[in-house]
């Protein structure tokens, strides 16, 4: 059970039947509506949510990796992206996962247990390869997949490959979030960590 779910949505009604179905179903133990990002500094002060679920359109075109820097939250804090329109697949690419608001009782429940069930395994997943980190390292100095995979001696398919099992082993997405990663587990030091801007 999450210990604290954001529900960031303009439409009351909405927000007040997700509040029913997540209580309902004991998915977490309270839940904190907010109609937009801007209210977040009001709502929580010290103690952060474990969820975060958002319609795209309270993101006013600022994409994630800025919003978790600007509310201060983990790459580890799921955000589900919540969508009753059609949006363009960078935008669905964006989130941790998503639900719709004709999907049914069940498919809801079933994709934040899982994201749950996942979020809890990534915990206490899998280390890195000594290969993953010599990839990792490689895309931390700002080098391309074609780079890492001349300096490896493996193809670039290879290095996607590698770069996937990163993501999936650790559940970071975002660059920065990959690089205190590694610096938290001595792969690399911050002096090597010079080109993130280059990260294609």
């Amino acid at each position: 059970m999450y210990k604290t779910i954001a529900i960031i949505e303009k439409s009351n009604i909405i927000k007040e039947g997700l509040t029913y179905l997540l209580k309902a179903h004991n998915v977490c133990a309270q839940i904190a509506k907010l109609d937009s990002i801007d209210d977040w500094f009001f709502i929580f002060k010290d103690e952060k949510p474990d969820m975060i679920i958002i319609n795209p359109d309270r993101l006013k075109n600022t994409d994630l990796d800025k919003i978790r820097q600007k509310i201060d939250i983990s790459d580890k804090v799921p955000i589900i992206g919540l969508l009753y329109q059609y949006f363009d697949r960078d935008v669905y690419n964006m989130f941790s996962s998503t639900i719709y608001i004709t999907d049914t009782e069940d498919v809801i429940l079933s994709k934040l247990r899982n994201k749950q069930k996942k979020e809890q395994d990534t915990t206490t997943g899998e280390k890195l390869t000594d290969r993953e980190k010599s990839v990792l390292k490689l895309l931390l100095k700002g080098l391309s997949n074609k780079e890492v995979a001349d300096k490896l001696v493996i193809s670039p398919h290879t290095v996607i490959t590698h770069r996937k099992n990163i993501v999936e082993k650790t559940g970071i997405r975002s660059l920065s979030g990959l690089a205190i990663y590694a610096i938290l587990n001595n792969i690399t030091d911050m002096d090597e960590i010079s080109a993130i801007e280059n990260f294609r």
